[in-house]
């Protein structure tokens, strides 16, 4: 968390670097001829050997110390997987359940004997 903290601040002082690098720059055009800056409406690049800049290139270089995991495609994968048994299982859960009900319901009266159904039984017949 702290090496989080630490990186959040170095992009933030370099990020006051770069918005001062374009104050003075849009300054200089702006004290330049009229005529001149609006034939040149493109914005110019900062130079690769200006030392303001050299320090943004090393930022983009450290900023990717968050690397993906190469194991993230197997993770997935087995989550997939994992997550088709699961739906494989409650499926074959609740048919199973209905079965039983229905059984129980229906089926098991007609195999227990005359005596546990009751007297309602003999009356039927």
């Amino acid at each position: 968390m702290a090496s989080l903290l630490e990186e959040l601040k170095q992009q933030r002082e370099q990020i006051k670097k770069h918005l001062e690098w374009l104050d003075r720059k849009i300054a200089e055009l702006s004290k330049g001829d009229v005529n001149e800056s609006a034939e040149n409406s493109a914005v110019p690049l900062p130079p690769e050997n200006d030392p303001e800049t050299k320090p943004l290139e090393e930022a983009k270089n450290k900023s990717s110390s968050f690397e993906p995991d190469p194991d993230a495609p197997t993770y997935k994968e087995s989550t997939q997987g994992e997550l088709r048994r699961g739906q494989f299982g409650c499926l074959a859960l609740f048919i199973l359940s209905c079965a039983l009900f229905l059984f129980l319901l229906f089926g098991l009266p007609y195999l227990l004997p005359e005596k546990v159904n009751g007297p309602e039984s003999k009356l039927v017949k």
